[in-house]
This record gives C-alpha cells, sequence and structure tokens, in this order.
C-alpha cells in the first residue's frame, strides 16, 4: 500500500511539474530607466491571468464505475482540526515530490509570487497611500503594517532597500474560511508588501494564491461554491488595489 501511494504520489509531482514549467512565462529582465509606462503596464499584466482559463469551471464530481483514485468523502464540521500530519510523513512526501520538480528555491518563490512594479515618479508613501485607499474603497480592512527595515538599516545594513508589509482582511469571509479550515489561519490576513529594488524602483507583491487552479482536482472534499466565490472576490480585490497603488490612483 504505502509502495503504491508513494509511486503516485512521484507521478502527481512529475505531472505537476511539467505542468508548472509550461505555464511558466519567459524571464523579462530587469527594467531600465529609459522604458516607457506601456512596458510596465505589460510586465504588471502579467500578475493575474484575467481570460477564461482553458477549464474554466470546477470539474464534476466523479461518477460511475471508473475514477480516479482519492480520499473518501468527509463530513466538514465547523472549526474543527484536521489531525497533525508527522514531520517525518512530510519530510518523505516532499522529498519524494521535489525529485520531480524542476525549479529551483527562487523559482518556486517566483512561482508563488503576483507582483506589480510602480510607475516611474511615483514615492513610495504616495504608492502606500494609495493602497490603503484603494484597499477600504473595496472593503479590505487594514488591520496592520510591519516596518522591518528601519530594524535591518540599525543592525546590518544603513542603505537596506524600504520594505514594508501590509495586512488587509475582509472579516466575513476570513470567517467563512476558518470555519472551513481552520489551518488555514497561516495565509492570513491577505498581506501586500511595497518594497524598494536594488535600483530604487518600487514594486507591489503578494502571495499569489488562486483557487480557480483547484478546479481540476477530484477530491470530493471541495470547499463550498460561497467561498470559492468569496476567494476569487478576495484575489481580484488584491489585484485591484496593487494595480491602483502601482499606477499612483488615489
Amino acid at each position: 500500500m504505502y509502495r503504491g501511494t508513494k509511486h503516485m504520489m512521484r507521478i502527481a509531482g512529475l505531472a505537476g511539474a511539467f505542468l508548472a514549467a509550461a505555464m511558466l512565462t519567459p524571464f523579462t529582465p530587469a527594467a531600465t530607466a529609459q522604458e516607457m509606462d506601456e512596458a510596465t503596464a505589460k510586465l504588471n499584466a502579467k500578475s493575474y491571468y484575467k481570460g477564461e482559463p482553458a477549464i474554466p469551471k470546477r470539474l464534476p464530481k466523479q461518477t460511475g464505475w471508473f475514477q480516479m483514485p482519492t480520499p473518501p468523502a468527509e463530513k466538514i464540521e465547523k472549526h474543527k482540526f484536521m489531525p497533525p500530519i508527522s514531520a517525518e510523513a512530510k519530510m518523505k512526501a516532499m522529498q519524494s515530490l521535489m525529485y520531480y520538480n524542476p525549479f529551483s528555491l527562487k523559482q518556486m518563490i517566483n512561482f508563488m509570487a503576483a507582483k506589480k512594479r510602480a510607475a516611474e515618479g511615483l514615492s513610495f508613501d504616495e504608492v502606500v497611500e494609495s493602497l490603503k485607499t484603494k484597499g477600504n474603497e473595496l472593503n479590505m480592512r487594514f488591520v496592520g503594517v510591519s516596518t522591518p527595515w528601519k530594524i535591518i538599516r540599525e543592525i546590518y545594513d544603513p542603505n537596506y532597500p524600504r520594505v514594508e508589509i501590509f495586512s488587509f482582511c475582509d472579516l466575513e469571509t476570513l470567517a467563512r474560511i476558518l470555519e472551513y479550515s481552520p489551518e488555514f489561519i497561516v495565509f492570513i490576513p491577505c498581506k501586500i508588501a511595497v518594497m524598494e529594488d536594488r535600483d530604487g524602483k518600487i514594486w507591489l507583491v503578494t502571495l499569489d494564491w488562486d483557487v480557480r487552479w483547484m478546479d481540476t482536482s477530484l477530491n470530493p472534499n471541495r470547499i463550498s461554491d460561497d467561498i470559492r466565490k468569496r476567494a476569487i472576490s478576495i484575489r481580484e480585490r488584491l489585484e485591484q488595489m496593487m494595480e491602483a497603488a502601482a499606477t499612483g490612483d488615489f
């Protein structure tokens, strides 16, 4: 049983790696001072898939005598934690999957990040002001900020680029998601970082989690249509906030 499961995990890992490789776009070189606003807009458009995906909606639940093997359907109880997974099991599973993973750690992190570069001429504080204003307009409540650059400049590098991490939250959606999966707390509240790069250009970065990626999953333990709709809305609002901040839309 263990060997069969491990073999399936390796196949799944290989398939996922090939799929991810096919989806990755070519690397975009760092911007120069002579680039036009159109080039920046083209770069920023890569941060969210706004068209209709190849699989436009969730696949139907499996029926009939031939079905892909999945865990059994479970009754979802609100606010109930799942049993912990041992560190040993995680190590074995991830090392098996990573054996077929063609990406470096840097490439994997890049795959998980959505980012936009702010337009030339905008100051750091103007970008932040636009971000907060748009968040308030879209019912993404500002709930906190972290400013590690201030301490880093004191203890490590006095010229370290400025970086601030802003937290936003749609409280009703947060409540519903935690009812479904208390473990999801590790991802919330939603965060958008405003950062300077080595050339002084300003970037906005957030975790890229698009629930539509799960539409091809055959696991019967699906999120509700309501949570799926809310999750899509959250991701779209984060995109609008980053776009407003990147363009100086107050």
